[in-house]
């Protein structure tokens, strides 16, 4: 059995060369991750390392086996950087750094070693290499994006054939015997498969950072930057779809706007700083108070909104009180350090029906005026007439 080695060492590098290419135009096109850039290096690491192994024919074989093997030692090493950066957002450990100069370090002494003691030992010290981002590939990276998945499969089965290849040196070097040439043949083959399930890897790994990339697009999309609360269009989304689900199971589903009160005054007294302390303080308070079933969503300025799913009135006014009282004992600082306090007003309303989430925000929002009416710092809930008037201004 024969295997054209040369052919199947070009192929990876064009690989590589490939992913190289493909990070690159990822990081111009606004993709620039730590852990791609990372990525990006073990690439060319690769490529380069393969690229060494393809000339061997024309330069020393010392020097192409000393530079491929180094390379590709970098590589593997970058590589598990990528990961620890995707995953905890975190460098190599310490040991890695010194498993990976102890591995370099050894590659001198060796290359005179037989093929096999070679082989085998250059295979466990890059199994060793990747084994821990494997392990850590499969045990945070799989509750992750679904493409990271390819990549913790393809590492573990880079670590399995390089520790196969470890197995088939010490048979080998032990006196197994197998047709001439075969030994060598399965050798490579094993070596080749490994770092296939590299490239495999890196290109699912590519894919995990458009994928999460375009997560945390969405995510900004519809979530408010300050306070953390959907924005108002996600919010208004979110209560027609809570309307329609309790159409469908006839559930009641209540809806609360609420509005700290005098907000301009503490803007104007203490700056937008620390009125974006108390928004972030007030939306928290609230989160705190909430099902997880309800949603909080920050309507615009200092108003925000309650979408409350299989909540009636009194459930909806019970939890408006109780963020009410929350955030009238917030102990906040103002400007210099002097204590704040603020308040807020609420409207609450129940959808009937019919209504959409336009007339059912509105309905709230004129209990919110009668709120803010009677002297602030109060719970309404809106009531027929309120109900009536928003109806003929809806029609009209």
């Amino acid at each position: 059995m024969t295997l054209d080695v040369p052919t199947l060492v070009l192929m990876l590098v064009v690989g590589f060369g490939l992913l190289t290419l493909l990070l690159e135009m990822a990081g111009r096109g606004g993709l620039q991750r730590g852990e791609l850039r990372r990525l990006s290096g073990a690439a060319r690491s690769f490529c380069g390392g393969f690229l060494c192994f393809a000339v061997q024919p024309w330069l020393p074989a010392w020097l192409t086996l000393l530079a491929g093997n180094l390379l590709l030692m970098l590589g593997l090493a970058q590589l598990a950087s990528a990961v620890c950066w995707h995953l905890l957002n975190r460098g190599l450990r310490v040991w890695q750094h010194w498993l990976l100069a102890g591995a370099t370090l050894a590659i001198p002494f060796i290359l005179d070693a037989s093929t096999p003691a070679r082989a085998g030992t250059m295979s466990a010290a890059m199994a060793a290499l990747l084994l821990p981002a494997t392990v850590m590939a499969l045990r945070q990276g799989w509750r992750g994006e679904l493409s990271f998945r390819v990549v913790a499969l393809m590492l573990l089965l880079a670590n399995l054939a390089l520790v196969l290849r470890v197995c088939f040196a010490v048979w080998w070097a032990g006196g197994g015997h197998l047709p001439a040439g075969t030994s060598t043949f399965w050798s490579s083959a094993i070596f080749m498969l490994a770092f296939m399930a590299v490239l495999a890897a890196g290109f699912g790994f590519v894919l995990a950072g458009f994928e999460r990339m375009a997560a945390q697009m969405r995510e900004l999309a519809s979530v408010d930057g300050l306070t953390g609360a959907v924005n108002h269009n996600t919010a208004v989304s979110l209560l027609a779809h809570s309307l329609e689900r309790g159409r469908r199971e006839n559930q009641p589903v209540s809806f609360v706007m609420l509005d700290l009160d005098h907000f301009k005054r503490v803007n104007d007294q203490h700056g937008h700083v620390v009125g974006d302390q108390v928004l972030k303080a007030v939306a928290a308070c609230t989160r705190a108070r909430l099902r997880g079933s309800d949603v909080l969503g920050r309507l615009g300025g200092e108003e925000f909104g309650l979408v409350l799913p299989a909540t009636g009135v009194a459930g909806a006014k019970h939890l408006a009180e109780q963020v009410r009282l929350a955030v009238e004992a917030l102990e906040l600082k103002g400007d210099g350090g002097q204590p704040l306090r603020v308040t807020l007003s609420a409207g609450v309303a129940q959808a009937s029906k019919s209504d959409t989430p336009e007339t059912l925000m509105h309905l709230a929002d004129k209990a919110l005026y009668q709120a803010k009416q009677k002297g602030r710092n109060r719970v309404i809930v809106a009531d027929d007439w309120m109900r009536n008037s928003t109806l003929q201004s809806v029609v009209g």
